[in-house]
């Protein structure tokens, strides 16, 4: 009896080798990927706490940027459910201009290319940046004179030259300018970055003992703050301030700032730590190196040429 086979079956039978084993067939499998094309990486929800990864990750946002935004980012990128980095940045991007004011994926772009220039090179171009930023290089506001508000004397984009007769009679600016270099007073919002000199002014006007004495003690404190180098010798621009020159890319002084204005607020009041040997001399064990100033310790305000402004 003849037995038909289905079209199934015949197509099996069409499947064997001349010794009557059937094939291997492979087939392509589906590719799934987060990266790449919109269309690869539109896949539905991820964990929360990849997705902030994946913000840090394709943007460079760190920070209080990070903490921010991210969870608007990350809520945002969840109902989109495209997860290419070109989308995470663009949210970003969008959701950083409304609610910081400023696009925290170029600043993070920008920080980075810095991070690759020699220091001096870096130095010059972060000054450059803050003063676009602050508007500095606006064109004239020829309504100024018809009343209209104008940028406070001492703000980013106008600074006062301390050969100003306010500055030189000891009022203090935010931002001044001595020959041809900007500084910025250490506050809020301002933040110094690899500073190359520090400029010093006190609430009195400083005898030349006093300008050599806190000059010394600036040195010794950023000395606490990396292995690097101390202060060179000060040059008075007023009667009530200094400016130093030093390298804090050195040693790492520039990474820990914070800690060398503590100290010198720390030795002014105090002097420098108590010996506890006599390495520096016969009868010296208990002395200091430089004695503080005490109850009678002059405010200072410190200023770095070197600075990141929050807009």
């Amino acid at each position: 009896m003849t037995q038909h086979l289905s079209q199934a079956q015949q197509a099996q039978q069409t499947n064997r080798t001349a010794d009557g084993r059937y094939t291997v067939k492979t087939h392509a499998e589906a590719e799934v990927s987060l990266s790449g094309s919109s269309q690869q990486s539109t896949v539905s929800l991820v964990p929360d706490e990849v997705a902030h990864n994946l913000v840090a990750t394709e943007t460079g946002i760190t920070g209080d940027e990070h903490d921010a935004i991210s969870v608007d980012v990350v809520d945002q990128l969840q109902q989109s459910r495209n997860f290419s980095p070109e989308n995470v940045r663009s949210l970003t991007s969008q959701i950083g201009q409304n609610r910081l004011g400023y696009d925290p994926v170029g600043r993070a772009a920008l920080r980075h290319a810095l991070a690759q220039m020699p220091p001096e090179q870096a130095h010059y171009a972060r000054n450059e940046l803050n003063i676009m930023s602050s508007g500095q290089y606006a064109q004239p506001n020829h309504h100024a004179a018809q009343g209209q508000d104008t940028a406070p004397d001492g703000s980013p984009n106008a600074p006062v030259a301390v050969t100003d007769a306010r500055v030189q009679s000891g009022n203090f600016f935010d931002t001044v300018t001595a020959e041809g270099t900007t500084f910025h007073r250490v506050r809020d919002g301002v933040d110094p970055v690899e500073p190359q000199a520090i400029r010093i002014q006190a609430d009195r006007p400083l005898a030349d003992d006093d300008m050599a004495k806190i000059s010394q003690m600036t040195g010794y404190a950023l000395r606490t703050a990396g292995q690097g180098e101390g202060a060179s010798d000060p040059v008075q621009d007023t009667p009530y301030s200094f400016i130093v020159h030093n390298d804090t890319t050195k040693g790492g002084q520039c990474n820990n700032l914070d800690r060398f204005q503590a100290n010198l607020h720390t030795i002014m009041h105090q002097g420098s730590p108590v010996r506890k040997t006599d390495r520096a001399g016969s009868g010296t064990k208990g002395t200091r190196l430089i004695d503080g100033y005490g109850l009678d310790t002059p405010g200072i305000e410190i200023y770095y040429d070197d600075v990141a402004v929050e807009p």
